[in-house]
C-alpha cells in the first residue's frame, strides 16, 4: 500500500543516523580543537624558552666578569625555572608526557645551574647552555609535527564526517527517489483522476454535493486504491459534512440579532405569523408583549453606545432567563423588544412582563444612577389574540398602542390592551 510512510520513515532514519553522529562529532572535534590549541601554547612557550636561555647565553658571553650581569642571570634562569614548571603542568594535562619528562629534566639541569651559581662556581655556557638549546630545537621541532597532526587529525575528522553526510544524504536521496516514483504511479495518477472525476460530477449544480461526495466514496473506497486516496475522498466528505453545519450557522446568524443573539426583526415576524396560524387553528390563545427601554437615549448620550450595548445584552439574558422555553423573546428594533408567549392568555402573559420589568428595575445596570428616578427601568404593553385582535399585524400594533400608552402614564409600567380599552381613548 503505497503512502509517504516510507519516505518519512527514511527521513527519521536519516536524522537518528546524522543527529548522534553529529553529536559526537562536535564533541571530538572540541577535544581536538583543545588538544590543537593546547599544543599551539606549548609550542609559543617552548619558543619562549628558548629565546629566554638565548638571551641569558648572550649576557654570559658578553659581560661575563660583571657582577650584576651574573646576578640579572641568576633572577632570569629562576624565572626560567618558574616557567618550566608551568609548562610541564601544561604538557601533562595536554597528554604530552615526553615533553613533560624533558621540562622536568631541564629543571633539575636549571637548579644544578643554579646552586654552582649560589656557590660562586662560574657556569660554563659550552657544556650547558648549547646542550640545552640543542635540546629545545628538536623539542621544538617535535612540538611543531604534533601541532602539524593536530591540524591533519582535525582536517580528516572533518572529512570524514562529510562523507558520512554525503552517503547518507545520497542514500536518502536514492530512497526518496524511488519512493516517489511508486507513489506517482499509485497514489497521483489516481488522485488525477479523482479530481477529473470530481469536475465532471454534476458541477452544475451546488446543490447536489452530496451525491457527488457519495459517488466519490462508491468509486474510490479503500480496499480499490490506496490508503491516501482513501483518505482524500473521506477529507471530502467530511469537508462537506461541514459546509452544512457551517451554512446551518449561518441561517442561525441570519436569524439573530448580532448584539444581544435574539431574534431578530425578521425572522420574530415569520414566527408571529406561524404561531397567530395555528393559534386561529386550534382556538388557543397567544399574546405578545411590546417592551421599550425607559430613557434609553438619555443613557447613550450620558455613557455612551458601548454601555448602552452592554445593557441591551443584559436585557437580553434577563429576558431569556426570565421567560418559559417555549416563549419568542426578540429585539424589535433599537431598544425596543418583543416576546410573543404562544398559548398564553393576558393575565399569564401580563403576569411573566410585569416579573420581567421587577427584575430589571432591581438589576444593578451601571451608571443606573444617572437616569431619571436614579433607576434603569422598562414600558411594557400586552395584546393577546384573538381577543385583541384578528391577525398577526393588528396584535403587533395594540401592543405597541398598549406601550406607548404605558409610557405615556409615567414609564416603569406594563399595560394591557384590554385596559387601554376599559379606560377609553
Amino acid at each position: 500500500m503505497p503512502s509517504l510512510r516510507p519516505f518519512i520513515v527514511a527521513g527519521i532514519v536519516a536524522l537518528v543516523v546524522l543527529l548522534p553522529g553529529a553529536t559526537v562529532f562536535v564533541f571530538h572535534q572540541q577535544k581536538l580543537h583543545q588538544h590543537a590549541g593546547a599544543v599551539q601554547v606549548l609550542y609559543k612557550d617552548l619558543l619562549e624558552f628558548r629565546s629566554t636561555l638565548s638571551a641569558i647565553n648572550r649576557k654570559i658571553l658578553t659581560n661575563e666578569n660583571r657582577q650584576e650581569v651574573l646576578d640579572s642571570v641568576v633572577q632570569d634562569t629562576r624565572f626560567l625555572h618558574l616557567r618550566s614548571v608551568a609548562w610541564q603542568s601544561k604538557a601533562e594535562e595536554s597528554h604530552m608526557p615526553g615533553l613533560a619528562e624533558w621540562l622536568r629534566s631541564q629543571q633539575l639541569m636549571l637548579n644544578r645551574w643554579l646552586d654552582g651559581m649560589n656557590n660562586d662556581a662560574y657556569p660554563d655556557p659550552d657544556s650547558t647552555i648549547t646542550m640545552m638549546l640543542l635540546q629545545l630545537d628538536d623539542v621544538i621541532l617535535e612540538t611543531s609535527m604534533e601541532l602539524q597532526h593536530s591540524h591533519e587529525r582535525i582536517s580528516s575528522s572533518i572529512q570524514f564526517f562529510l562523507f558520512i553526510v554525503l552517503f547518507v544524504l545520497l542514500m536518502f536521496a536514492v530512497s526518496a527517489t524511488g519512493i516517489i516514483t511508486v507513489n506517482y504511479r499509485k497514489t497521483v495518477l489516481p488522485l488525477n483522476r479523482l479530481a477529473g472525476r470530481l469536475r465532471s460530477c454534476n458541477k452544475d449544480l451546488p446543490e447536489s454535493i452530496h451525491d457527488t461526495v457519495e459517488d466519490v466514496r462508491r468509486h474510490y473506497s479503500h480496499d480499490t486504491f490506496s490508503h491516501d486516496i482513501h483518505q482524500i475522498s473521506h477529507s471530502i466528505v467530511t469537508f462537506c459534512q461541514d459546509l452544512e453545519q457551517k451554512n446551518k450557522k449561518l441561517d442561525e446568524l441570519f436569524i439573530r440579532d448580532e448584539k444581544t443573539n435574539l431574534y431578530n426583526y425578521r425572522h420574530f415576524r415569520d414566527h408571529l405569523v406561524m404561531d397567530v396560524a395555528r393559534a386561529r387553528r386550534y382556538n388557543d390563545p397567544i399574546s405578545l408583549a411590546m417592551i421599550d427601554i425607559d430613557h434609553f437615549k438619555i443613557y447613550n448620550d450620558n455613557n455612551g453606545h458601548v454601555a448602552g450595548d452592554r445593557v441591551l445584552c443584559r436585557m437580553a439574558e434577563i429576558f431569556i432567563h426570565e421567560c418559559r422555553k417555549e416563549d419568542v423573546p426578540a429585539r424589535f428594533g433599537g431598544e425596543e423588544f418583543a416576546i410573543l408567549f404562544p398559548r398564553t392568555d393576558a393575565g399569564q402573559a401580563h403576569m411573566i412582563v410585569e416579573r420581567l420589568r421587577f427584575v430589571i428595575s432591581r438589576e444593578p445596570f451601571e451608571f443606573k444612577e444617572g437616569q431619571p428616578g436614579g433607576d434603569l427601568t422598562i414600558s411594557a404593553g400586552v395584546a393577546t389574540f384573538p381577543e385583541d385582535a384578528s391577525d398577526w399585524f393588528s396584535l403587533v400594533n395594540h401592543a405597541d398602542r398598549a406601550l406607548y400608552y404605558a409610557k405615556s402614564m409615567g414609564k416603569n409600567r406594563v399595560m394591557s390592551y384590554a385596559d387601554i380599552q376599559l379606560e377609553g381613548p
